[in-house]
């Protein structure tokens, strides 16, 4: 059984009403994310709300955080509330691509840690089904779309998939006449193979040099990983 909390140093995660609980590839990217005083930030299916709290924690900006499950979103909802940033983060219960019709904001930082799993088996649980698949509304077309449609000029996404699907992903995001490249590459040991691709798509041309990151080496966690971690993590 999966618990029903998570502590991290400055806040808690409760997340026994969400389909997707807090994972480590999540952890990354809420850690490794930066932006120049963004004035606004907007989570893409927030879940738990954990990626708003991570940044909420180190950026100082107000943040939307997009969720359209119902549960999902009033406990992200209860999470901010009992953080020290609940008067900087918005809960949003909404479809984020009806809701970007209705919006005229422009956010200069974008996070998502979407659905992905395309012919996997499904479970029996719907709301599972939601949180994990590439279904057909919250796919990498649609997903590519929202950027366009929400990025600021000089914004910034960041957006994590495994390998292959970021590379279907790329697809998405240069047809729609973004730019794309992976920006982060995590493994789960040295020279393992790839777990997770992080990357960054914008409105301009950028150069982005290609970091990497193993989670562990051996039995421990790298030393990369604790630093990068070390401000959110009770425990490394």
């Amino acid at each position: 059984m999966a618990n029903t909390y998570f502590q991290f140093k400055q806040f808690t995660i409760h997340q026994d009403q969400c389909a997707m609980k807090v994972s480590t590839e999540a952890c990354i990217l809420g850690a490794w994310v930066s932006a120049s005083k963004p004035s606004r930030i907007l989570d893409i299916g927030t879940g738990t709300g954990l990626l708003a709290l991570m940044l909420a924690q180190r950026i100082d900006a107000p943040i939307d955080a997009i969720e359209l499950d119902e549960c999902a979103a009033k406990q992200a909802g209860q999470n901010v509330k009992e953080s020290d940033w609940a008067n900087r983060i918005t809960v949003i219960n909404k479809d984020v691509f009806e809701w970007l019709n209705t919006t005229e904001r422009p956010y200069d930082l974008i996070v998502s840690n979407p659905p992905f799993f395309t012919n996997s088996l499904k479970s029996d649980t719907s709301r599972k089904n939601l949180a994990k698949h590439d279904t057909s509304k919250f796919n990498k077309e649609n997903l590519a779309f929202a950027l366009k449609s929400l990025l600021s000029e000089t914004g910034k996404a960041y957006i994590l998939y495994p390998e292959l699907e970021s590379q279907q992903f790329k697809e998405q995001v240069e047809r729609m006449g973004l730019f794309y490249a992976e920006a982060l590459v995590i493994r789960n040991q040295t020279n393992g193979s790839v777990f997770r691709v992080l990357s960054q798509v914008s409105k301009f041309k950028f150069s982005c040099p290609i970091e990497e990151l193993n989670i562990r080496e051996g039995s421990s966690h790298s030393e990369k990983f604790n630093e990068l971690l070390k401000d959110y993590y009770l425990k490394l």
